[in-house]
Formats: C-alpha cells, structure tokens, sequence
C-alpha cells in the first residue's frame, strides 16, 4: 500500500531568515554596478556639456570672424569672453588663415578651439582624464 504524500512545512523564522540573505547577496552584487552606472553617466553627461560648451565658444569666435569689419584678436577676445563665461579653463583657439579688416568677402575662416577635460571637471570620479576636446566651426566671411 501506497503512503500519501505529506507535505513538509518550513517554519515562517527560517522562511524570513533563507529571503533576507538572498536580499543581502543581490544588494551586494548589484548595488556597485547601479553606482558604476550612474557616476557613469553622470561623467558621460559633463563630458558632452563641455563639448557643447567648446562648440559654442568656436561658434562666436567664427561668428566674430565673418564680420567685415573684424580682426583676429576681436575673434580672439570673443572666445576668450565666451570661455570665461561659460568656466572653461585652459582652452584655445586655432585659425586656419590669418584674417584682418582687409580680408576678401567670401573667404572661408574656420575656427578651432581645444580645451584639456581634466582642469574643467569638478565630480571626484574622473574616467575622462589626460583627453582633449575640440571643436571646429567654419564661416564665410562677409562684408559690411
């Protein structure tokens, strides 16, 4: 004769006691990768806002260039005006030809700028060290 199947019970302590470690594994697997993403993305994110930052200090030094009536170092404080605002540190600015008030309508002048990402951030976690950033805008000049 066949014995019924009994069903064994586990008491609620040890029931409690078995889902409170496999809590206390899966945090500690998993808590330093959602911190490794999220610092992550937080440096991802500056990255590219100094980027866009750098773009838009070539984009006035280029703006200032295609004037009629501008000379290199009008371009030169313009981005030197635009970088300080902005808190860019140790940035420069490249021209592809040397331009003055004299320079002929039409010519196209494009505008380097390159800035060092490690003095320009402020988070502790630094994965874009010892890089450089640039950005190049090209304009036509016109005449006034």
């Amino acid at each position: 004769m066949k014995r019924p199947f009994r069903k064994t019970r586990i008491s609620n302590r040890q029931d409690e006691s078995a889902r409170s470690g496999t809590a206390s594994v899966e945090l500690a697997v998993c808590l330093p990768v959602l911190i490794l993403l999220v610092f992550g993305g937080i440096e991802a994110s500056h990255f590219i806002q100094l980027k866009q930052n750098l773009t838009i200090c070539a984009y006035e030094a280029a703006k200032k260039s295609a004037q009629g009536d501008a000379s290199m170092q009008d371009a030169i404080d313009r981005f030197s005006e635009i970088a300080t605002a902005k808190g860019i540190s140790g940035a420069s600015i490249n021209f592809d030809q040397n331009f003055n008030s004299n320079t002929v309508s039409g010519t196209l002048i494009t505008v380097q700028v390159t800035a060092p990402a490690q003095p320009n951030y402020v988070m502790p976690v630094k994965f874009f060290l010892n890089r450089n950033l640039s950005a190049e805008v090209t304009m036509v000049r016109l005449q006034y």
